[in-house]
């Protein structure tokens, strides 16, 4: 999920409606550490107006509650678009204090970390005894612990209803950006064993295939691992060659978010992606961009064509900045007609779709200008169509030499570009149809239009055509068949989920399908039943289907693919679509099944034979808990939404390990059967042993724990300070709130917030914003919280006993004394109850001796952070399991951001009578690259650290770095998590699953 502002409106993501804020205010009177929240009431107010709804709280509205404000992004995800999502803060994390990173220095950190061997030589060493000591202590392979099969709870579905408490089950995988499929699918041309290649483009776990993407369960292949970017959101087969196995990727995620990542130029397979290279003129024209379309011109194999965006590399995630380093190329449509030796951009083009703000090289350009598609005409083989951020649809009739608007977007103003998606079709006769979604992100409009002889647009050699020659499908009047396509992407966010998809513009498709469209786009949660924000016309809306829309505008209806039903009288959802959709696909032998890729990974659609369940419509009431039915206009939407739904929608996702981790945690009474992570948009997931994990609870997952006297106790946190805790494992109708001390606090925070169950006492845990704060019993009285705290039903309030300690350790100047920000490092000494470390996120380095003291405000942190340690984002701390006054202190971003101080590992030892430390550099030959986690193994006294390309590892004794085992993909690891006991290390990483490699000691 992502948007404009990310996965959602900021209205969305902060909806605390009027009954809220003033039961907080309330609150506030009694709890005299609480503060306010940062909400945007009066924007969700805006929006109900424009329903023509009160603005009143509804019946599930009344609390601050994560995954309902999730759910408006899919079940607790967040806003992704703008300063604060994670993506951003984790590139930032990288780029401080600079306001950006540069690609080229990110590719040179991964040529350092490819340079590490993986075992050391006998001069690396201090001595004999120590080098023979790290051989025999060296790890083997990495093993893969998944999720291979992602299931998912029904109550962590959109889909959960609250009155029931009954929600579908599925499957779901790591966010899908593009997807490919072979024309020769379905068919006796198909390659032998191939009978349905399916190419898959993973936000950041690289290109997967499968060969049998229509088998009842598809086998995945993942990426080869010599990819240097995982990446990507663009993929395109070459139409000339009819076997199918040519193909071009584009790296970078094109998407308008802040967590779309650069790439480094694109790629090309000649062998069905077996293999990649690198398209070499690419690489000067697209790295620090990333690659949003591709086209290759029919019968002219070496007349390839690209279009670049904005990558949102380097936002500060509090207060904004730059996107892209200053060097970054221009936007616009490139052309090579030499196979990809060279790329020139369309200079005519390029002059009339500035970016905002422009020139590019402010390093603080925004979408405009960026190209969302690109497609050549259908007849007419010289002709090029375009669809640009900001500026609309143009037409080039001279293979991108020169251009003209066709189609001016609603909103030219719309802060971050409003997005156009032009779809070409032969609509026969040697006419070409042109299908076309516009969509205003701050007018919170989408609006779809249709132009049946695009030739005849005349358009306008500059901005301003008056759309003379189109006509429009859908209309804001309730009740219409228009109705059923207006805002067809929604929520504000269509920069980030848009695609306007029809079967007849794919590769192998026969004729008969030019009337046939797909539009998909972030979900309509209001209109589902659980929600009541409006009244429940749809199954949410996310992917809509006409099969007429080459008849008269008024007559074009819309299905709903969101869902099916199950038997009355329930008529509850027994298969759903995951919330933003990037990609659709068809069987080209069959386009009744289709596959869609979004912010969950892919499912397949099957059509062929549709269900009508407009006799539901009848059923449904608003306010669900009334007796009211639904009004004329709202009932005929319905039926006619419902009257198509699909037969049958499967989860493709087992085996597609694409899962993005954010950390791991392990239970200290069973640590290698019993494991959480939070990950990027697919919640929280568990793992008991198996591949199959299951996600127990939905949204953002954050940082989670096991309490240390009563492991059966766990912990988890969505996004922001919103942890939750179950005393019945992980069952997922047994989490409870216990954040609102924390919501209501003013202290800034991060995406997501350090969080510990502490290690040496049962029952407590520690929060970090701009204090630490502390929790001595689980977070509050375990039968109050029962009672009234239960994350799908509560009921009252306040939830959760948070108290902050001691200082404030961010206060202080920016300037000069690394003030401000957050605290990013909470960890506990393993060997004493009293011993804390912490760190904020400009660099300064805490420690506290008192962290048990009875009363928290009595808690003291002593700083000891020098201007000789680097000013940068602390990425970990690895506490002596022995000696808690010795730690080993991590850093990401880049040396060259802070010359004339240590890269990135210090080794520190604290003095508890002085309150002050000293600093030895340990990153000798790790290169320049950011490190993102560290640990210590206390059986050798072997450090490990993560970074953006693997782990790697520091013998004792040595004084260079190793890679540490073999068999792990190369892929950005976010949090490595040690088991002492055991000697297992845990590897979370963001797009390929989880790890776990033995330690031998």
């Amino acid at each position: 999920m992502a948007g404009k502002w990310g996965g959602m409106s900021i209205t969305r993501r902060w909806l605390l409606i009027v009954f809220a804020l003033v039961l907080l205010v309330a609150m506030a009177v009694a709890t005299r550490q609480w503060g306010h929240t940062s909400g945007s009431g009066s924007t969700a107010a805006r929006e109900a107006q424009e329903r023509g709804e009160s603005g009143e709280a509804g019946e599930h509205e009344a609390f601050f509650d994560p995954r309902k404000e999730a759910r408006f992004e899919g079940t607790g995800e967040a806003d992704r678009g703008g300063p604060d999502n994670p993506a951003a803060e984790q590139v930032d994390n990288r780029a401080y204090p600079r306001p950006y990173v540069d690609d080229v220095r990110a590719a040179r950190g991964q040529k350092a970390f490819h340079a590490k061997p993986h075992h050391l030589g006998r001069s690396a060493f201090k001595t004999t005894t120590a080098y023979q000591a790290a051989l025999a202590a060296a790890p083997g392979a990495w093993s893969t612990l998944g999720p291979v099969t992602p299931n998912v709870t029904g109550e962590a579905s959109q889909f959960f209803d609250p009155v029931t408490q009954v929600g579908p089950t599925t499957q779901e995988s790591g966010r899908v950006t593009a997807l490919a499929i072979d024309p020769n699918c379905g068919k006796p041309s198909a390659p032998r064993g191939a009978p349905c290649r399916l190419w898959v483009a993973a936000a950041g776990g690289g290109i997967w295939r499968t060969d049998n993407a229509l088998a009842a369960l598809p086998t995945w292949i993942p990426p080869q691992d010599t990819l240097p970017t995982n990446s990507f959101g663009s993929l395109a087969i070459d139409p000339n060659d009819r076997s199918g196995n040519t193909i071009y990727a584009g790296s970078g995620e094109p998407n308008g978010s802040g967590d779309s990542e650069a790439g480094l130029g694109l790629f090309k397979s000649t062998d069905g992606g077996q293999s990649w290279q690198v398209v070499p003129g690419s690489v000067a024209v697209a790295t620090n961009r990333s690659i949003g379309a591709i086209a290759v011109r029919v019968g002219s194999p070496n007349t390839i064509v690209i279009g670049t965006d904005v990558a949102r590399h380097g936002s500060s995630s509090v207060n904004g900045g730059r996107r892209t380093p200053p060097n970054a190329p221009a936007l616009g449509v490139y052309t090579s007609t030499d196979g990809g030796a060279s790329f020139a951009i369309s200079t005519d083009l390029q002059g009339k779709t500035p970016p905002n703000p422009s020139p590019a090289s402010s390093g603080v350009d925004w979408f405009q200008a960026g190209i969302t598609k690109l497609q050549f005409d259908p007849n007419a083989s010289n002709t090029l169509y375009a669809g640009i951020f900001g500026y609309g649809a143009w037409r080039s009739t001279d293979g991108g030499g020169t251009w003209r608007q066709i189609f001016q977007t609603m909103n030219p103003s719309d802060v971050f570009g409003d997005r156009t998606e032009p779809e070409a079709v032969d609509a026969g006769g040697g006419k070409t149809r042109l299908y076309l979604g516009d969509a205003s992100d701050d007018l919170l409009v989408a609006r779809v239009w249709r132009a049946d002889d695009a030739a005849a647009i005349a358009g306008s050699a500059t901005v301003g055509y008056d759309n003379a020659g189109w006509t429009e499908l859908s209309n804001s009047q309730n009740g219409t068949n228009g109705f059923l396509a207006y805002n067809y992407c929604q929520n504000g966010q269509c920069g980030y989920d848009d695609f306007v998809t029809s079967p007849a513009s794919q590769l192998g498709v026969g004729a008969g399908h030019t009337g046939e469209l797909w539009l998909g786009g972030s979900m309509n949660y209001d209109e589902l039943v659980a929600y009541a924000g409006q009244p429940p016309r749809s199954n949410g809306r996310t992917v809509i289907r006409s099969t007429n829309a080459d008849t008269s505008a008024a007559q074009v209806t819309w299905a709903d693919m969101t869902a099916t039903l199950g038997a009355a009288p329930q008529n509850a959802v027994t298969r759903g679509m995951h919330p933003d959709q990037h990609a659709v696909v068809f069987d080209p032998a069959n386009t009744g099944i289709a596959f869609v890729g979004s912010d969950g990974g892919v499912v397949r659609v099957d059509v062929r034979s549709t269900v009508d369940r407009s006799a539901v419509c009848a059923e449904r009431r608003y306010p669900q808990t009334s007796d009211n039915p639904l009004s004329p206009a709202d009932l005929l939407d319905c039926q006619r939404l419902l009257s198509a739904i699909p037969q049958t929608i499967t989860p493709v996702n087992d085996g597609l390990n694409t899962i993005q981790f954010q950390s791991l945690s392990v239970n200290p009474a069973n640590p290698t059967g019993d494991l959480q992570g939070g990950t990027q948009d697919n919640g929280t997931f568990h793992f008991t042993g198996s591949p199959a994990w299951l996600e127990s609870v939905g949204g953002d997952g954050g940082q989670s724990g096991y309490d240390l006297a009563n492991p059966a106790i766990g912990y988890h946190n969505y996004f922001d300070a919103t942890p939750e805790v179950n005393f019945k494992g992980s069952d997922p109708k047994q989490w409870l709130a216990i954040y609102d001390p924390l919501q209501a606090s003013k202290e800034q925070r991060s995406f997501y917030v350090p969080f510990i169950a502490d290690p040496t006492v049962g029952g407590r845990a520690f929060i970090g914003l701009e204090h630490v704060w502390r929790t001595d019993d689980h977070g509050g009285d375990p039968a109050f919280l029962a009672a009234h705290c239960n994350a799908l039903h509560r009921d009252a309030g306040p939830c959760g006993d948070w108290q902050p300690m001691g200082n404030n350790l961010t206060q202080g100047s920016a300037v000069n004394d690394r003030g401000g920000q957050y605290v990013v490092a909470t960890v506990r000494a393993p060997s004493d109850t009293s011993t804390m470390w912490a760190a904020t996120r400009v660099g300064r380095l805490w420690v506290s001796t008192d962290v048990n003291a009875p009363n928290p405000s009595n808690v003291h942190f002593y700083r000891i952070d020098t201007p000789a340690t680097p000013g940068r984002f602390v990425s970990g701390i690895a506490v002596d399991p022995a000696d808690p006054n010795h730690a080993w202190i991590s850093y990401s971003g880049y040396g060259a951001y802070t010359p004339g101080t240590p890269q990135h590992v210090l080794e520190a030892r604290f003095d508890r009578q002085r309150h002050t430390a000293t600093f030895v550099d340990r990153s000798y030959d790790i290169g320049d690259q950011p490190v993102t986690g560290m640990a210590v193994y206390a059986a050798t006294g072997d450090l490990y650290a993560a970074t953006d390309f693997g782990v790697l590892r520091l013998p004792a004794g040595a004084t260079h770095w190793e890679r540490a085992g073999t068999g792990l993909p190369q892929a950005a690891v976010y949090g490595i998590t040690l088991d002492q006991n055991t000697g297992v290390l845990y590897a979370a990483t963001h797009g390929r699953g989880a790890y776990a490699i033995n330690l031998p000691s």
